[in-house]
């Protein structure tokens, strides 16, 4: 009898879990518009833009409610179809080794007056990889501390009632790790991060726990290498 109400208890709560809907709101339009431009403040052109909802809840579905492209002079307007959930986003995207764009706010409680989310200008930063080596030539014993700092080439803003959400939002935030290398783990060998194409990346030393060096390094390749011996 236990196992039959077990059972009768997880089908409920299945069928409930199947019942969250995203809504829609068939009769209501909304105008999504902004520019795209690259890091040199150059229009993009042909930059996707796609309009999403979503209720945020086990068992609905992400709906694409509206969906187009940027112009010649990178100048988007888009007029989408709109939902009452906890999710409302814009995703801008360019090619594969462009940076991404999110807007995302919550409709559940927020819709503009004029039902326009203008999104003002939107940068999409070209890509780097920043590859990087590091080993040891040096006699056993020798330690080396590192880090790089650099800028995170992605930007994802959270909206509260239309106000910018400073403490959920990042964008362009600038990134810095650590590391230190020794007798256990000597070299770092086929490592990598993404970068803004002609951004900076910090790389800081020390060895034997010595002076700290800096050297600045500016990425000028889509794949860049870093190779480095202590």
């Amino acid at each position: 009898m236990n196992n039959l109400r077990i059972l009768l208890l997880i089908i409920t709560i299945l069928s409930f879990l199947s019942c969250a809907k995203t809504d829609i709101a068939n009769n209501i339009r909304v105008l999504v518009k902004g520019k795209v431009v690259n890091q040199n403040n150059e229009p993009i052109k042909n930059a996707s833009v796609e309009v999403f909802t979503d209720a945020n809840a086990t068992g609905a579905n992400r709906v694409l409610l509206g969906q187009g492209f940027s112009d010649d002079l990178g100048v988007f307007e888009i007029t989408s179809l709109f939902g009452s959930n906890d999710l409302f986003y814009v995703e801008v995207s360019y090619a594969n080794d462009f940076s991404r764009y999110r807007y995302q706010t919550n409709t559940s409680e927020f819709a503009p007056e004029d039902l326009t989310f203008a999104l003002q200008i939107v940068i999409l930063k070209n890509l780097s990889t920043f590859n990087y080596n590091i080993r040891r030539e040096s006699a056993e014993g020798t330690t080396l501390d590192f880090s790089f700092r650099y800028t995170d080439p992605q930007c994802s803003q959270i909206f509260d009632d239309g106000i910018l959400n400073e403490s959920t939002s990042y964008c362009f935030p600038e990134r810095t790790f650590n590391r230190q290398l020794s007798d256990n783990i000597p070299n770092a060998e086929n490592r990598q991060f993404i970068v803004p194409l002609s951004d900076t990346v910090m790389f800081t030393y020390s060895i034997n726990n010595g002076s700290q060096i800096t050297e600045v390094i500016i990425v000028n390749t889509a794949n860049y290498e870093f190779e480095f011996s202590y």
